[in-house]
Order: structure tokens, then C-alpha cells, then sequence
């Protein structure tokens, strides 16, 4: 599981900004491996992107994908960032990021560890 290790990843290359805010290890991780990918051209997690969904009580909510990534292909892409655990609890969510993503012809991924 990932652990609730909270920081600043410093010294950033492909983002906008000189630090980001990571929320767990996996973050830091996918961070790093970020940085290191020549695929891609820059990201962030502070895109203040706000993607609505409704919760299986009907009631209107929304969150904000994990990561923001654009690739040298010019390709745009969100990523969130869920342990296997919460994946069905996080099903309209993810139905909603896609069709969100697809009417942006953008990707949206979810990764996961455990």
C-alpha cells in the first residue's frame, strides 16, 4: 500500500513550476519516472482541473485528476493515482474522467499498485 508520505518534489525539468506537492510515495514515483521519460514534454499536478461526476447517490461531485501530462506528440493525457482497493468505489469517477478526456481528445489512465 502506498503510504501517506507527503513532500516537495524539488528541482523540477518538465514542469511549470520550481517544486511540486506529492500525496504518497506512488506520486513521488511516478514524479521521478516523469522527469526521466523522454516521451514526455511536461507535467503537472497543479492543472486545477475539476472533472464532475455523479456519486451512485446521485448527488453531483467532483475531483481533480492526479497528474496533467503532455507529451513531445503533442498528445495530452490525465492520470489518477488509486490503490486496486478503491477501484470500484472510483467507477463513476472514472467513466466520467474518460468521456470528459474523449470530448478533449485527451487520454486518461489510471494507475495502481496494489
Amino acid at each position: 500500500m502506498a503510504t501517506s508520505e507527503h513532500g516537495e518534489f524539488e528541482d523540477t525539468k518538465k514542469s511549470p513550476y520550481s517544486f511540486e506537492y506529492y500525496d504518497s510515495s506512488w506520486e513521488l514515483e511516478l514524479m521521478e519516472k516523469l522527469e526521466k521519460d523522454d516521451t514526455v514534454k511536461k507535467w503537472t499536478k497543479n492543472h486545477g482541473i475539476i472533472i464532475h461526476y455523479w456519486d451512485e447517490n446521485t448527488k453531483l461531485r467532483g475531483f481533480k485528476p492526479d497528474f496533467l501530462i503532455e507529451r513531445e506528440d503533442g498528445t495530452k493525457e490525465l492520470i489518477e493515482i488509486k490503490g486496486r482497493h478503491l477501484l470500484p468505489q472510483f467507477k463513476n469517477k472514472m467513466g466520467a474522467a474518460h468521456e470528459w478526456c474523449k470530448a478533449r481528445k485527451m487520454i486518461f489512465t489510471v494507475q495502481s499498485k496494489y
